[in-house]
């Protein structure tokens, strides 16, 4: 009796071990299943989070180029209120000259040349009707770039003049050169600006101040002689013992006059 007591004891003990032991195996094999679980789902949230922050970098740098195009127009759209200002200054001084001046012709019945020429405008060419400078404008905008040689205190009264254009854009390096003299490469989009500048302020006459418009007329004067020389890169110009001669490779306006050669005198 006691032996099969036992034996029973025994295999109810196997069994609750075996039962324990498979139960160990469960619950291992769910931990680790959940531990899994748990890596994959803090890869994805690790991956989630990467992305959100290259999106919140894109959002950040689009916003920064946004304020400076902003910004960039704010200023454009500041010089060209200034621009317009000026030249609405401008031409009411102009009016109110003409009108004093057609007051004063009343009054005398004499006008001089100078005095018609410095109000009237630009000159049509004989038989187009196209006015010069607008054809010199469309000249310099062809220009990919052109170097200006002269002295700092020209490049000085340039700038001052064409600073108020929305086409102008100020050089990023002015070279020095002897006798105070500066090279600066300009595109041909600050060259029409500077045009257009200088033709404003030499087309004033009498309403401007005097030395004003003789820098204007002097530095646009020099500069369109080169400006109506350019044509397309690679075209060959006929000029007087050159034929066939190359284009240079970058249209040079220099604004340096010098005295002549003095001859001796005879005897």
């Amino acid at each position: 009796m006691g032996w099969w007591g036992k034996s029973a004891d025994d295999g109810s003990a196997g069994r609750i071990l075996g039962a324990v032991s498979g139960l160990k195996g469960e619950l291992g094999k769910a931990l680790r299943d959940g531990f899994l679980e748990l890596r994959r789902q803090n890869g994805e949230l690790r991956e989630e989070l990467r992305e959100l922050r290259r999106t919140v970098q894109d959002v950040h740098k689009d916003a920064a180029e946004h304020r400076r195009e902003t910004e960039a127009l704010r200023q454009e759209l500041r010089a060209a209120d200034v621009a317009r200002r000026d030249e609405a200054a401008r031409r009411e001084a102009a009016e109110t000259l003409a009108k004093a001046d057609a007051r004063t012709d009343a009054r005398t019945g004499v006008r001089t040349d100078d005095d018609r020429a410095d109000h009237r405008g630009p000159v049509p060419e004989a038989g187009t009707g196209e006015d010069p400078h607008e054809k010199r404008l469309e000249k310099a905008a062809g220009i990919s770039a052109a170097e200006l040689i002269c002295h700092r205190d020209t490049w000085a009264f340039i700038v001052e003049q064409a600073a108020r254009n929305a086409h102008f854009r100020v050089p990023g390096e002015v070279t020095g050169a002897k006798d105070g003299a500066t090279s600066v490469v300009v595109s041909g989009r600050s060259l029409m600006a500077i045009l257009t500048a200088l033709n404003a302020v030499r087309q004033l006459g009498h309403a401007a101040d005097p030395g004003d418009c003789a820098l204007a007329r002097k530095f646009y004067d020099r500069i369109v002689t080169v400006v109506d020389t350019v044509g397309p890169a690679g075209h060959r110009p006929q000029a007087a013992g050159h034929a066939g001669a190359e284009t240079p490779q970058r249209a040079v306006i220099v604004i340096d006059d010098r005295p002549g050669r003095r001859t001796s005198d005879s005897g």
